[in-house]
């Protein structure tokens, strides 16, 4: 019974090994996809977004992606002392902004101290 726990545990090792690989190749084929430009050289209506959006915030280059075949720009501004992610479209709409998840997780790891 002892050597079936072994193999189990064993097994369920592999498993997961395999699943954090598929995620850094993901994460990695992610990253082949982006080509950093200069603001200057970003769409007129794709600076206009961004810079709304950055209430303020320097913005020096973006990140230009592909995704599902559609041109994606992607800036990361500082808001408050906040990271945010701000992706646009090659039109001008606003398509996603989120907090940083590493400014996430500080903000979380500071409330649980403060408990």
């Amino acid at each position: 019974m002892k050597k079936h726990w072994i193999m189990v545990g064993s097994t369920s090792l592999l498993v997961l090994a395999g699943v954090a690989a598929v995620g850094v190749v993901a994460k990695e084929k992610e990253e082949e996809n982006e080509v950093k430009v200069a603001f200057k050289d970003v769409p007129a209506a794709v600076q206009k977004t961004i810079q709304r959006e950055a209430f303020g915030a320097t913005i020096d280059s973006v990140e230009k992606e592909k995704h599902d075949g559609k041109t994606v720009y992607e800036a990361d501004a500082n808001i408050d002392g906040h990271n945010y992610e701000i992706k646009v479209g090659e039109d001008g709409l606003l398509l996603k902004k989120k907090l940083d998840d590493e400014d996430e997780k500080d903000e979380k790891d500071a409330k649980e101290k403060t408990k």
